[in-house]
């Protein structure tokens, strides 16, 4: 697994599809990645999935630092970490 850091620069929360959101240290420098809920998605998985949106969205009001994990050459992101200050 890899693991990206930084501000969470944007969040486009659709819905019924993908959560893309871009994650660096300035708005120019940015990796896209995207948190997708599907229909095969368990209650756990889907709660999981939207515990990981409102979770990136408080750390992008409160401009907190994230770590997103992802397979290597993926930009899907199957974890997410907001270290202590």
């Amino acid at each position: 697994m890899a693991e990206t850091k930084g501000l969470v620069q944007k969040l486009k929360v659709t819905v019924g599809s993908a959560t893309f959101l871009y994650v660096g240290p300035s708005p120019t420098n940015t990796s896209l990645f995207f948190i997708q809920r599907t229909a095969g998605d368990t209650a756990e998985q889907a709660s999981v999935k939207d515990d990981m949106v409102a979770a990136l969205a408080s750390a992008m009001v409160a401009r907190r630092e994230v770590v997103a994990i992802h397979a290597v050459n993926s930009a899907e992101v199957t974890g997410l970490r907001i270290d202590p200050v």
